[in-house]
Order: structure tokens, then C-alpha cells, then sequence
């Protein structure tokens, strides 16, 4: 898994520099959100969020780091847990069609997953010029490791759909839904939405509320199917 994340930012790296001195097309953005989390399933959950991203785009070359990471107070319970996800993507793109390489590091103690590690390659379309309905399937390759459990190995296949609208030029609205069954094992599924709600308080900051809903057919044993979250965050763009 490592050689395969060292040898994807290389390879776009060097890319990225042998492009660079013949190109004035290239710029670095990103953002910054903290935030607060309130998580309701089997109990009540209060989580303090962080959302780092880092771009750099070439062209019609993109490569984009994320670092989404969460501390977590159980009512009752003095230990903070933590939970967080890492993605590293290569997206080649042209008017509506993207091309996407994606490795990802995920884990969730609350969940029992001790580390989940993803791979996928997926081709995304845009409906329509202004980009504002984009849909996409991506293959994905896990390796779980799960806590008192032996690893799995799981072939899935990601289909997304994201719909962008924007209110006037200060409010923006996405929805995201993410259907991932697992080619493997019959009604064995995930399902995902994401509610975002972007207003802009100045060129630079933004106050955003999300909602996250989240269903697995098969969890670990005592972990309810379902959950949701709702964050409240400041955002920094640069």
C-alpha cells in the first residue's frame, strides 16, 4: 500500500515538474475547516472535526491531498476516541470527462476498523457544461483490518452522483450519494449522502454545515447499520 501511494505522487509529481517550466497554467488552493460534530446512533457522540485540503492543478492535471480527521467524547466515557480519513487523488481532466486514480487510508475505532486501505481507478462525466450534476463509477480494492478480527479483502464498485447548486453568488449546495456494493459478496452494500451548505462570509472564509448519512449492510458485530452527523465548521480558502 505504500509502494503503490509513493509510486502514484511520484509519478504525478514529476510529471507535475517536467510541464512546469514550459506552462504558466498551474496554481496551488486549498481550505481549512474546523468544526463541531454531533453524531446520534446507539448514543450521543460530541466530535471536534478538522478538514484539510491541498490542490495542485497543471493544465488538466489535478492532484489533491485530504486529511479529515475527528476527536470523539462518548457520553459517559473519559477516553477520546479518533477517527479519519486520508486521501491522495490523480484526476486527468478534459470539458466532461475526468479520469481518476484514488488511494485512501481510513479508520474508525468506534466502527472497529483499525485501518482500511483503498485503491481505485474511476472515469466521471459532467452532465452539463457548468458542471452542476456529475456522476462517476470507480473500481475499488480494500484491505480491512478489523479489531479482533482477521483482514479482508474486498472488491467494490463505487457509483457516485453529485449535484451542485449555487443561490446567488455567496450561498453553494452539494449532495452527494455514493452506492458501494461489494462485488464479492451478495447484499453486501454501503451507502452514503452528504448535504453541504457553503456561505460566504468574505473572499476567504466560509461558514459550512454538512449532514452525513451513512448505512452498511453488514457492520461489525454490536455496531448499529446506520448513523448521521452533523457539522458545523469555519472554512479558510487560499
Amino acid at each position: 500500500m505504500k509502494k503503490n501511494l509513493l509510486l502514484l505522487f511520484l509519478t504525478s509529481t514529476s510529471f507535475c515538474l517536467a510541464q512546469e517550466s514550459s506552462s504558466k497554467q498551474k496554481y496551488w488552493s486549498g481550505n481549512f475547516d474546523l468544526g463541531l460534530n454531533v453524531t446520534k446512533n446507539t448514543e450521543a457522540i460530541f466530535q471536534l472535526n478538522n478538514i484539510f485540503d491541498l490542490n495542485y492543478k497543471l493544465n488538466n492535471h489535478t492532484l489533491t491531498l485530504n486529511n479529515n480527521i475527528a476527536f470523539i467524547s462518548k457520553t459517559g466515557q473519559e477516553e477520546l476516541l479518533n477517527k479519519g480519513k486520508q486521501d491522495l487523488k490523480y484526476e486527468l481532466t478534459s470539458k466532461n470527462l475526468n479520469i481518476r486514480l484514488l488511494i485512501q487510508n481510513l479508520y474508525d475505532i468506534d466502527k472497529k476498523i483499525k485501518n482500511r486501505y483503498t485503491t481505485g481507478v474511476g472515469v466521471f462525466y459532467n452532465l452539463f457544461d457548468k458542471k452542476s450534476i456529475n456522476i462517476g463509477i470507480t473500481i475499488q480494492r480494500e484491505k480491512e483490518n478489523v479489531l479482533g478480527r482477521d483482514t479482508k479483502l474486498q472488491n467494490r464498485l463505487n457509483s457516485n452522483i453529485l449535484f451542485t447548486k449555487k443561490i446567488k453568488e455567496s450561498i453553494a449546495v452539494t449532495l452527494k450519494n455514493s452506492y458501494q456494493p461489494n462485488l464479492d459478496g451478495l447484499g453486501d452494500f454501503r451507502w452514503i449522502s452528504n448535504l453541504s451548505i457553503r456561505l460566504n462570509l468574505s473572499t476567504q472564509f466560509l461558514l459550512s454545515i454538512n449532514t452525513n448519512f451513512n448505512y452498511d449492510s453488514e457492520p461489525e458485530l454490536g455496531i448499529p447499520e446506520s448513523d448521521y452527523q452533523l457539522i458545523n465548521s469555519i472554512s479558510y480558502s487560499f
